[in-house]
C-alpha cells in the first residue's frame, strides 16, 4: 500500500446507469434501517464487487477491501457539510448516484466538485478540509466510504 496523504483523485462515470439504480433502490427498499445523521438520511451499505473494481483501477491507492464504513446518503434540499477535517482517517471516498439537484458541490481543499452522476472522488479526509454546499432545490444521493 502506498502512503495516500495528500490525495485527491476525480473520475468520471466510475459507475453506470445501471449501478447507481441498483444502489438507489438498495436504499429506497431498506428506508426502514436508514438513520438520520445531522440533515441528512444515512443506509450503512457495503459493496464488495464496487471495492474490488476500485482495487482493479486504483492498485496504487489502497487496498479498499479494507473499507468498512460505507453508507449511501440521501441530502435533502437545504442539507449542507460545513467545512471540516475527519482527525485520524486516511481515506475517503464519495461517487454521485445522481446530478438532478442545483447545489450539493464539493469542497476538497478549496477545490470546487461539480457533481455528476456516476463521478468518484477519493481524497485525504483527514488531511484536506472538505465540505458540501447547500442543496438549493431536489435531492442529492451520493455513497460515500472512509477508511481510518
Amino acid at each position: 500500500m502506498m502512503n495516500n496523504e495528500g490525495l485527491i483523485i476525480r473520475y468520471d462515470e466510475f459507475i453506470g446507469r445501471a449501478k447507481r439504480r441498483d444502489t438507489l433502490n438498495q436504499f429506497r427498499r431498506n428506508r426502514s434501517l436508514t438513520k438520520k445523521f445531522r440533515d441528512t438520511i444515512i443506509l450503512r451499505y457495503r459493496d464488495k464487487e464496487l471495492l474490488e473494481r476500485m482495487n482493479r483501477t486504483f492498485p496504487f491507492v489502497f487496498d479498499f477491501t479494507k473499507v468498512d464504513n460505507m453508507e449511501i446518503v440521501h441530502w435533502p434540499t437545504h442539507s449542507k457539510m460545513v467545512p471540516h477535517k475527519d482527525p485520524g482517517d486516511r481515506l475517503s471516498f464519495i461517487i454521485y448516484l445522481n446530478d438532478d439537484y442545483e447545489g450539493g458541490e464539493t469542497i476538497v481543499d478549496g477545490l470546487k466538485i461539480k457533481p455528476k452522476k456516476g463521478r468518484l472522488i477519493i481524497f485525504s479526509n483527514g488531511l484536506y478540509e472538505h465540505s458540501v454546499n447547500e442543496i438549493t432545490k431536489g435531492n442529492r444521493y451520493t455513497l460515500i466510504a472512509w477508511y481510518k
